[in-house]
């Protein structure tokens, strides 16, 4: 296996993007979603970096790259249409032993970006180590299609009953036997259904303690209709 799986802690990092274009775009947004610190090197900007610039929840660093702007990156990007420019910018955070990805340039890299689907915190992440990012998309198209949106709340719940079951401190055992029965019960289909009352007798029955109604509610409030 060449390349080592990882996910990546990159809350208040110095992140930089060089290119602000359409795939610029899509990489700004990843890391913005991830919390990091985001600097961009463009002449150009999208509609929507220019916006984040302009509301200061971008720095544009610059129009034009040049090495010295990559000073203090944990992480750079560069996703430009030169390819002189990219293989400058690949060489240079090697040398500065900063993570580096080139859009479409394995070689250039010293990371590469899987194919994701997000669903809430529930990550999914795809991988052919850049040999076909077609196969990689098409197989994200699929698990978008068996790992629906209601998996989301269905995380959520589980983290939920997860800190309330350990909580009340009984033998690891038991909690594990406790967390294989949520994950092999109908829980998610419960939820994606909407039956709520399933939902809450269920764990009323399997908890003790029950997980307050109003913490279960507020969980699943917004998936549920008002008057289920």
């Amino acid at each position: 296996m060449r390349y080592y799986p990882i996910f990546l802690d990159l809350e208040n990092r110095p992140c930089l993007v060089i290119g602000g274009g359409q795939v610029g775009e899509r990489k700004v947004r990843t890391l913005q979603e991830c919390g990091a610190k985001v600097r961009l090197i463009s002449r150009e900007l999208t509609p929507y970096l220019e916006r984040e610039v302009q509301e200061d929840r971008l720095l544009l660093l610059d129009q034009d790259y040049k090495p010295e702007l990559m000073e203090a990156c944990f992480l750079v990007i560069g996703a430009t249409d030169d390819p002189l420019v990219n293989r400058q910018i690949s060489r240079e955070a090697k040398r500065r032993g900063i993570l580096c990805n080139i859009v479409d340039s394995p070689r250039d890299c010293n990371f590469i970006l899987p194919s994701l689907v997000r669903r809430g915190d529930l990550v999914l992440a795809v991988s052919t180590s850049g040999k076909s990012p077609a196969l990689a998309k098409k197989i994200r198209r699929q698990l978008e299609k068996d790992f629906p949106e209601t998996y989301e709340v269905y995380l959520k719940l589980l983290s939920k009953i997860r800190l309330h079951v350990l909580a009340q401190a009984r033998p690891q055992e038991d909690n594990q036997r406790l967390f294989e029965t949520l994950v092999d019960s109908p829980l998610l289909s419960w939820l994606a259904s909407g039956d709520f009352k399933a939902v809450a007798g269920f764990l009323a029955h399997l908890l003790d303690p029950p997980l307050p109604l109003s913490e279960l509610s507020a969980i699943v409030n917004h998936h549920f209709p008002p008057n289920q």
